[in-house]
């Protein structure tokens, strides 16, 4: 079986329990942040895996936010995976994988996983683990030199582009639940928010 037609059954799989990147998604990401984290008007709020991507999209400052993307976000408890053919990328995103587009077909998929780790309080860490390219990992040599380029571009990122951390109250949680992201807050007094 090609890696292409892999990919778009892998591909077709993630749809099922997923979500895309939006401009709309933002704002829905927002007002759960805000209801939990920032007004503390909820202990507890889920963001649908496609509405987070999009909102951390718009905190890293990637603008204009891609609207209507085929790419496909899928959340478990472990990651978040990022999914699409490489012809449905953003013209910025094919320009940062440069080499590796040219060596496979459009539709071949590109899958990125993103774990989050533990980290201190007040902080959340989201961290690039792997790139897929048609089912097949791209080198970690190959990886960090093209992530060190995206660091540079992106400054809310760690200067290796793979790492970011995202402020939330003290007391707050951040975790992954299968097709969502979970903000929790302990109830009772809190703290000022970030």
């Amino acid at each position: 079986m090609k890696a292409a037609a892999l990919g778009l059954i892998v591909l077709a799989g993630l749809q099922a329990q997923s979500g895309r990147i939006s401009r709309a998604g933002v704002a829905r990401a927002q007002a759960v942040v805000d209801s939990v984290f920032l007004d503390r008007k909820a202990t507890e709020g889920t963001i649908e895996g496609g509405d987070w991507a999009s909102y951390l999209m718009a905190r890293l400052g990637v603008a204009p936010l891609p609207e209507n993307t085929e790419i496909v976000i899928a959340v478990d408890t472990q990651r978040i995976t990022l999914s699409g053919r490489i012809r449905d990328l953003p013209a910025e995103a094919r320009a940062m994988i440069g080499p590796l587009a040219a060596l496979v077909d459009s539709s071949t998929v590109l899958a990125a996983e993103i774990a989050l780790l533990p980290s201190s309080p007040g902080l959340s860490h989201f961290r690039l683990e792997g790139v897929r390219i048609g089912g097949f990992p791209v080198p970690e040599l190959i990886l960090r030199s093209m992530l060190l380029d995206v660091g540079e571009h992106y400054p809310a990122l760690t200067k290796t582009g793979r790492d970011l951390f995202v402020e939330i109250p003290q007391e707050g949680k951040l975790s992954l639940i299968s097709g969502a992201v979970r903000l929790t807050m302990p109830p009772g007094p809190r703290g000022p928010a970030p």
